[in-house]
């Protein structure tokens, strides 16, 4: 009889080295104390010990990487993937998207070398204001997109819980919120770009939008319990 050894899946090794990390960096004081994955939020797994022959480029917008247990999956070849990558990571957004990022330490990029230098003022209404006077604002959904995530927000609150007409709205809405995100990040990512290329010092100020807009509800009239102070 031809015995066969299970080997340990390289995705849970790794998730067990990652916690152990994490647990060190907290009692280091470098880091906060690591918290629980919540399904459909925080699905993922990270891959190390990459060979060269791992990634591959199928044509200009198709590759594909080898998972450990599954073999060769395909992606949307994005961008470039530099030589000698060691590890990556593949994660599940809401949407059901699946990503796949390799771990690269990318070459400094030098200042423009203008001299000039400027003040990012991060906001609520307004996105950043520079200290040139101009002012930023990152746009979510158009109006169109709004409407229909409105639309998809009441039909979701009338679904009865567990059933399938719930799941698949929950879907669309979910669809709807990661674009919206990926818009965002996208207009945070070219204003953060245009300003590394024209400044040679950039000076952000250290709020907590979080706190500024926590008790943020009510009227004029009426305020929230902080909302005063935030006017101030």
């Amino acid at each position: 009889m031809t015995r066969y050894r299970l080997q340990p899946s390289p995705a849970q090794e790794q998730a067990l080295r990652d916690f152990s990390q994490a647990m060190s960096n907290f009692f280091g004081g470098t880091h906060r104390r690591p918290t629980w994955r919540k399904a459909g939020r925080h699905e993922g797994f990270r891959i190390v010990a990459v060979k060269a022959d791992d990634v591959r480029r199928l044509s200009r917008k198709v590759g594909e990487v080898k998972v450990p247990k599954v073999g060769r999956v395909r992606f949307r070849w994005s961008r470039p993937v530099p030589d000698g990558v060691k590890s990556y990571r593949a994660t599940r957004d809401r949407a059901g998207r699946w990503h796949v990022a390799f771990a690269h330490v990318p070459d400094p990029i030098p200042a423009p070398g203008n001299g000039r230098t400027v003040g990012v003022d991060r906001g609520v209404a307004v996105s950043a204001a520079l200290s040139t006077g101009e002012l930023l604002s990152v746009h979510g959904l158009t109006p169109g997109q709004a409407r229909r995530l409105a639309l998809l927000a009441r039909k979701l609150g009338r679904a009865k819980t567990g059933s399938n007409r719930r799941a698949k709205l929950r879907a669309a809405v979910a669809r709807l919120r990661a674009k919206e995100a990926d818009q965002r990040k996208d207009r945070v990512e070219q204003t953060s770009t245009a300003l590394a290329r024209g400044f040679d010092v950039i000076a952000v100020e250290d709020l907590h939008i979080s706190a500024m807009t926590a008790s943020a509800r009510g009227t004029v009239e009426q305020p929230g319990r902080t909302s005063p102070r935030k006017r101030a």
